[in-house]
């Protein structure tokens, strides 16, 4: 009489959750990355409106301000940088 086989071996149980382990590991790794880029973007936004609000305000206290002429194409850009933010004018 032949021998019924139920359910899995514990070899294959055992390569099943060894592949879930890894396959968890890379997803998990790749949403790090992105919350983490998400969070310096949301930093970003806030420092460039920010220093919007205090060019806007006249408020350039902790600005730097950089004046120049681009006499090619008869322009005047004013820069403003405070921290890693830049803020481009052109009239």
């Amino acid at each position: 009489m032949g021998r019924l086989k139920k359910g899995f071996t514990l070899l294959e149980t055992l390569i099943a959750i060894t592949i879930l382990g890894i396959v968890l590991s890379v997803i998990f790794s790749l949403f790090s990355e992105s919350f983490g880029r998400l969070e310096k973007l949301e930093k970003d936004i806030k420092d460039f409106t920010g220093l919007q609000k205090a060019i806007f305000l006249g408020n350039t206290q902790g600005v730097d301000i950089k004046e120049t002429t681009l006499k090619e194409y008869n322009v005047k850009v004013r820069i403003y940088r405070r921290g890693n933010i830049e803020l481009i004018e052109v009239e």
